[in-house]
């Protein structure tokens, strides 16, 4: 059997479906037993309800309604009884054009009414003269309570008769008649009303909505099924009110609206059913291999669950796009992708998907350093692109904490020696896949400290044992290197610019005549009276060390790169490395102007009295 589409949800679901039923697999979120009790609700509840459907957008309220009211086309595809169910729907979002808020309003109340009376009247039993002259004179009243309010007084008319709180009570009589032609005295008959989509509406407009569905949601014999999350409502009465209102009143404003409310099962979801469902039917490559193996399917789901979380929605859009991707890569004719190519290009798209910003920030500087850094809370809250993403994020600590979560689920692919450090030759597939499915183009693969590394080995030539023993032992081991607060920026071929925080900080220079040349940019000044801190505390390191830093003179001014304090480091190899680590680490600190802590000035912290 090949079940009909539902509205964006491929569910089709029956009021007489049995435990073994083939259609029961398409409930891949595992929503219907929750959608059966809901109908069993609303077909027993006393009426007038309103039913609340509460979760963020994309997580499947949607859906869920779906499996309540069925298709369009087919009245008897959803779980709630037809017979005596007469059900409405009625999509918000197009009204929302309307500028003016008595037009939204009415133009909405207008469309539900005629849906009303056109179900109504096809209904078994029902007087359709009855139908249309109910819906007729609540039509008439809307209009002049629209006129009404398009006038510049909007409490009286000349006509007592005319006041808006009369002509809106007579409309509430005139759908009261409306709905009384189907229920008349059979408490089972009720009219279910869906409103969906009002979380795209403007939160503001949305409150407004909600006050004018009233009219209808007020009415013996009428269930409303809202699809709306509360903080929209929040928002709205914020908006409307003010912040002082919504924090003492808001909920209690939700409260008196909303009866019922129902808050999506996003925690009992089975997203790892879902997710294979969605690979096995996209034709993404390596689909059955990767939901066979369990390494695989847990990274698939842990992946997602960082990233674009529990919106079905956007687990879809994931897997759309990156099944986009590998046929644009197989329309190019560009290479093939492996196992692992291909959940490193589900990853990567999971990250475009949920953290755009961020991913834009990686893809123009695809370097382990770039990575590295994004695993630094203090590098995101200085960063711009994440300021953008930050203000649409209500807990900015749980975004840095999926951020790290979704490297290291990436790095579990990528770490091949098992060493917890990721390199450039690691971070390599992740840089064939995105150029392989058209990405982003990948230029350059190397780090730009690196390259400095290896251009500073290439510059000595004589192998002069003290540039190899500072590098090997000393600088590659000190925060300057391993660190993500130091960025390394290109600047030509000879020279690379250190940078912190937006700030240059100093440059290290290669040339063939001077291999390794560290500057600083600070006045020399500073630097000794920072160090004077440092060794205050070292006694085994005597104090004309102070004299590894000098100014620039001479030949010295004019070297390329800028910084008034060039490193001497020749006495640092005689040094336990240690101890020239630590002085290093020190350097760094002064040069960011930060406090140096207890442990790298060798203090001991003094016990208050």
């Amino acid at each position: 059997m090949n079940p009909p589409s539902l509205r964006e949800a491929p569910l089709v679901f029956r009021s007489s479906l049995g435990d073994g039923h083939a259609e029961r697999a398409h409930d891949t979120l595992n929503l219907l037993p929750y959608a059966e009790a809901l109908a069993e609700y609303i077909q027993q509840c006393e009426t007038p309800m309103t039913i609340g459907i509460q979760g963020d957008w994309g997580i499947g309220k949607t859906s869920l309604m779906n499996m309540l009211r069925g298709t369009v086309d087919e009245a008897e595809s959803g779980l709630l009884d037809t017979r005596s169910c007469r059900i409405v729907s009625l999509e918000t979002w197009p009204f929302s054009q309307f500028h003016d808020h008595n037009a939204l309003v009415v133009a909405c109340l207008q469309a539900l009414t005629n849906q009303v009376a056109a179900v109504l009247a096809g209904a078994e039993g029902v007087d359709p003269e009855a139908v249309e002259k109910a819906a007729r004179r609540a039509r008439k009243k809307l209009g002049k309570a629209l006129k009404k309010a398009d006038r510049t007084d909007l409490t009286r008319a000349e006509d007592e008769n005319e006041d808006i709180s009369l002509l809106m009570g007579g409309f509430h009589e005139s759908l009261d008649a409306l709905v009384g032609a189907w229920v008349r005295d059979d408490a089972r008959r009720r009219v279910v009303v869906f409103i969906d989509d009002l979380d795209r509406v403007p939160p503001a407009e949305a409150l407004l909505l909600l006050e004018a569905f009233k009219q209808f949601a007020e009415i013996p014999g009428c269930v409303f099924v809202l699809a709306i999350d509360y903080d929209v409502v929040q928002q709205g009465v914020a908006e409307k009110f003010g912040r002082d209102t919504q924090r003492t009143n808001g909920k209690a404003f939700y409260d008196k609206i909303i009866q019922l409310p129902f808050v999506m099962p996003t925690a009992s979801y089975q997203l790892e059913r879902y997710i294979v469902g969605l690979l096995l039917g996209s034709g993404f490559p390596f689909s059955e291999a990767l939901v066979e193996d369990d390494a695989s399917r847990d990274y698939l789901l842990n992946i997602t669950l960082c990233t674009v979380g529990r919106s079905p929605r956007n687990i879809k859009r994931v897997m759309n796009y990156a099944t986009l991707l590998d046929k644009v890569r197989r329309h190019q004719g560009v290479g093939e992708l492996g196992r692992r190519d291909a959940q490193i290009l589900y990853g990567l798209i999971c990250m475009q998907i949920a953290w755009p910003e961020l991913y834009n920030h990686f893809v123009h500087d695809p370097t382990v350093d770039t990575v590295t850094s994004l695993q630094n809370w203090t590098f995101l809250d200085r960063l711009p692109e994440m300021r953008r993403l930050f203000e649409r994020e209500v807990d900015r600590e749980k975004v840095k904490i999926d951020i790290g979560t979704y490297f290291d689920t990436l790095f579990s692919l990528l770490d091949e020696n098992g060493d917890g450090q990721i390199d450039s030759k690691e971070l390599e597939p992740v840089l064939d896949v995105m150029s392989l499915a058209s990405m982003t183009a990948v230029e350059s693969r190397e780090r730009p400290r690196d390259g400095f590394i290896q251009r500073v080995r290439d510059n000595n030539h004589h192998q002069d044992p003290l540039v190899d023993s500072f590098l090997d032992k000393v600088f590659l081991r000190s925060i300057w290197y391993l660190g993500s607060e130091c960025r390394y920026r290109r600047s030509g071929t000879r020279y690379i610019t250190l940078v912190h925080d937006g700030r240059q900080i100093g440059s290290l220079v290669s040339l063939p005549t001077q291999p390794f040349v560290f500057r600083l940019a600070l006045p020399p000044e500073k630097v000794r009276s920072g160090l004077k801190a440092y060794w205050s505390g070292k006694e085994t390191v005597k104090t004309e060390a102070i004299t590894f830093t000098r100014s620039v003179f001479g030949k010295e001014a004019s070297l390329t790169g800028f910084g008034d304090t060039v490193v001497d480091y020749s006495k640092m190899t005689n040094m336990p490395s240690d101890e020239a680590v630590s002085l290093l680490n020190a350097l760094f600190r002064i040069a960011i102007d930060d406090e140096l802590p207890d442990w790298e000035r060798g203090r001991k912290k003094k016990k208050k009295k």
